[in-house]
């Protein structure tokens, strides 16, 4: 290694040093900053940033501190060997050291992050703490800091009493940090229009945060980041989160790409001496970029048309809807409510009493018929059909496809079982059935005379009409019945729109009456 200059870089003092907390949270007194490299296989190391120490023909002899190759700072590791003349080869990066006799895996890890964290700042302190430090985990037992040739060398400095405190922070840093670095990415769902959050989580080897990162979040396939620009920018807290806000203009599935910057590298990048024997050296201040993604839905809206399977129908029959649902490819449930029954079209609505719920699984797009379900009176009932979200889209309902239901009425007659010829005979009347009472008319016919087993609800006969307000009972108005025989007696009622019209039956028991001829 060479010389160009016998005068020792001037020491930097450090911003707030001098009030430095003991621990590991000093250490955020030490600079980190990394520096660009550009170096190519055969560059010559020049002294960088340290002090002069006594030489001893070795690589660690002359100088505690940085080189120099190109503009890449880089640190020795082979201490016992000669010092390098003839160059370096192109860096080889490495997590592990380990030979029979070479550091562990974890030793070569936290020299790694020394180098990365603290070896790219050109200051003489620090440059030689990282320069100890670094031969404190990859050397051997000497080489320590509190090992013959390690103390020799920091006493040797310009400040040994800085060098020595912060290769203890560096030390206890990596112990606590040193590791590949990892990075989450933890998006929220949104609704189209909306905001995703997008949580990013950088931690340290052993799963601590990292802060103070560089953090950029876009969205390729998802619609711009921002209104009105992107990428978003951001830093970690000292918890080791960023957290941004993309603008989600475009409903489906979205990536998230989140690259973090100045991430500390858990390798070592190592370059070898051209001729051997030479001292190899790592470089310092290397850092990596970190790229992590997610995948994440914004919900879009779907679409419902509804339309009744059968109208009209009677009560006791099975009524179904048909729904058409568009927005989603996923499988969802689908429910259907019959509401009802409601007096009058307009009066239909997906409130009040209901008939049942039914569902079903609509696996895509297209048109369904939901199961059915079964009326048991007259009137009109409205469908409400309910879609539930997916991670893709937002749940739906509508309401609609009114189904009107007639109900089935009743008519029962008792008619007295005898009178005279030129009396006036009427019938008790019963009507049931009707959804939402009248008025309806309700005709009554007698029909005779017959002779005895002759009795038929057909030929001559005698009717009155009367408009009844409903359901109930009551007396017909009455007939006359000049001769002598046998009478039947029959009831009915016309179709209206939520009923099917009806009659009582014919020469049923106490249906008939028999009229006598009149005394003398």
């Amino acid at each position: 290694m060479t010389s160009p200059s016998p005068r020792t870089t001037p020491p930097r003092p450090l911003a707030g040093l001098a009030g430095l907390v003991a621990g590991l949270l000093a250490a955020a007194s030490l600079v980190a900053a990394p520096v660009g490299s550009a170096v190519t296989a055969g560059d010559r190391a020049e002294r960088w940033a340290g002090y002069r120490i006594p030489a001893t023909g070795h690589a660690a002899g002359g100088w505690i501190g940085g080189y120099r190759v190109g503009r890449t700072p880089v640190f020795v590791i082979t201490p016992d060997r000669r010092p390098n003349r003839a160059g370096f080869r192109r860096a080889d990066p490495t997590n592990d050291l380990a030979g029979r006799r070479g550091p562990s895996r974890r030793e070569t890890q936290r020299a790694a992050w020394i180098l990365s964290k603290y070896g790219g700042y050109r200051d003489a302190r620090q440059a030689a703490a990282v320069d100890a430090a670094v031969l404190h985990l990859l050397g051997d037992r000497g080489w320590r800091l509190g090992g013959a040739r390690g103390a020799a060398r920091v006493g040797a400095s310009g400040d040994p009493a800085t060098v020595r405190r912060y290769v203890r922070l560096m030390l206890s840093g990596s112990r606590a940090s040193a590791g590949r670095h990892r990075v989450a990415v933890v998006p929220s769902a949104a609704d189209v229009g909306g905001v995703t959050s997008v949580t990013v989580r950088v931690t340290d080897g052993h799963g601590g945060p990292v802060p103070g990162l560089p953090v950029t979040v876009t969205s390729p396939d998802g619609g711009a980041s921002e209104p009105a620009a992107g990428p978003v920018e951001a830093v970690t807290g000292d918890d080791g989160r960023a957290v941004v806000r993309l603008a989600a203009p475009v409903a489906g599935w979205r990536t998230v790409v989140a690259r973090v910057g100045q991430v500390p590298e858990h390798r070592l990048r190592v370059r070898g001496a051209h001729r051997r024997g030479q001292a190899a050296v790592a470089e310092g201040g290397v850092r990596r970029v970190v790229v992590a993604s997610a995948r994440v839905a914004v919900r879009g809206p779907q679409s419902l048309a509804l339309a009744a399977k059968r109208s009209p129908v009677t009560s006791g029959e099975p009524v179904a809807v048909v729904s058409t649902v568009h927005g989603d490819g996923a499988p969802r449930r689908a429910t259907a409510t019959l509401f009802g029954p409601f007096a009058s079209d307009s009066a239909a609505a997906c409130t009040g009493p209901s008939v049942g719920a039914v569902a079903a699984t609509v696996a895509d797009d297209g048109t369904y018929d939901l199961p059915s379900v079964v009326p048991t009176a007259g009137g009109y009932y409205k469908w409400r059909v309910d879609v539930d979200g997916t991670a893709a889209s937002t749940p739906t309902t509508a309401c609609g496809a009114v189904v009107r239901v007639r109900g089935l009425t009743s008519l029962a007659v008792v008619a007295p079982s005898g009178a005279v010829t030129h009396d006036a005979v009427d019938a008790q009347v019963t009507l049931t059935g009707l959804p939402f009472g009248g008025p309806v008319e309700v005709t009554v016919r007698l029909y005779g005379p017959f002779a005895i087993g002759g009795v038929t609800c057909a030929g001559s006969h005698q009717l009155v009409r009367q408009t009844r307000p409903g359901n109930g009972t009551f007396r017909s108005l009455s007939f006359s019945v000049p001769e002598a025989g046998w009478y039947a007696w029959r009831a009915s009622v016309p179709d209206g729109d939520l009923w099917q019209g009806s009659e009582s039956a014919c020469g049923a028991l106490q249906t008939v009456t028999q009229v006598s001829p009149a005394a003398g």
